[in-house]
């Protein structure tokens, strides 16, 4: 007994060396990056950063129809009458907006206008790597006008491409590491009433704003309100939904935009009809389709649908006009 006592270590000594080897199996943690790839043979100091996808030369087109359910037109245009009655001061120069935006259906094809259809990479660590098509950027594509002329955005509903992800040091999924397109939004109207423009932005896509639109035209934006000065809008998580727009002087005036890292996106015109060109040449692309009313049609909602990009043409219907 007196022999234990006086060598205790001997007692612990076993519970010590499993200790010591369990440790040695799972003590120390591997860093997980997300979307749970693994880790890459450098070590961790490139974990987590992005990976670019070449843009190519495919073309993705396709049409956005309306199901067999349809707006109610007429409350439609009942309730905005109601609305633009309301403000008897504005009621002459407001009349050609009796008729709703919302829902623009082509009655011939059922195709619908203002819908956003844009692109993806397969994976959340992708990024288009579109630095060439940003440089060659230039008329229309520099300049995004949102114009009020009466009493409605024109368009309702736009892209932005306000930033692409530098391909020399793209960042992480989390820190993205953007570069400045230089393209302008701006806000106009040449009606004789006065307009404001609200802006604002989800969480992450820059400052809101509302300022009032000084009388402008398209022939010279600037004279306008320079929304890309005044907000900083840039590209941002999609699941914190659109950048909404609205005019606080006349509150059925509504629109909505989004602001994506690459240009590989269009808003479908009045037969319903997109075409995204500079699609890549081979591999998988996630596709979204987005209504300001219906939301996202597309499988997979705000994840985007996984497609092959050999799938040149994708059409799709809204069968829920909520």
């Amino acid at each position: 007994m007196s022999r234990w006592i006086r060598n205790p270590g001997l007692v612990l000594m076993p519970a010590l060396l499993l200790s010591v080897a369990l440790l040695g199996c799972s003590g120390e943690k591997k860093k997980e990056r997300k979307g749970g790839d693994d880790p890459t043979k450098d070590g961790d100091a490139a974990a987590g950063e992005l990976k670019p996808v070449k843009v190519g030369t495919k073309t993705i087109s396709g049409t956005v129809k309306l199901g067999k359910e349809e707006p109610d037109y007429a409350k439609l245009n009942a309730d905005l009458k109601a609305k633009i009655d309301a403000k008897p001061k504005d009621k002459a120069a407001c009349e050609e907006a009796y008729k709703q935006t919302l829902w623009l259906v082509d009655k011939d094809t059922q195709g619908v206008q203002n819908v956003v259809v844009w692109l993806m990479p397969e994976k959340d660590d992708q990024f288009f790597d579109v630095e060439e098509l940003a440089k060659k950027m230039g008329g229309k594509d520099k300049e995004v006008v949102l114009d009020q002329p009466h009493c409605h955005f024109e368009p309702r509903v736009l892209v932005l491409f306000p930033d692409y992800i530098d391909p020399k040091q793209p960042g992480t999924a989390d820190d993205p590491n953007y570069v400045k397109t230089g393209q302008k939004f701006y806000a106009i109207t040449p009606a004789s009433i006065e307009h404001n423009t609200k802006v604002q932005p989800p969480q992450g896509a820059g400052s809101g704003m509302s300022k009032v639109v000084p009388r402008s035209t398209q022939k010279d934006p600037t004279k306008g309100v320079d929304v890309s000065a005044a907000t900083g809008i840039r590209p941002y998580n999609i699941s914190k939904g659109s950048i909404k727009i609205a005019c606080d002087i006349h509150p059925w005036m509504e629109g909505a935009a989004w602001a994506l890292p690459h240009p590989l996106a269009k808003v479908t015109d009045k037969r319903g009809d997109f075409e995204i060109k500079n699609v890549p040449d081979s591999g998988k692309v996630r596709i979204f389709v987005w209504h300001e009313k219906a939301g996202f049609i597309n499988e997979g909602g705000n994840k985007g649908q996984l497609i092959d990009v050999s799938d040149a043409k994708k059409d799709f219907t809204i069968n829920d006009v909520k």
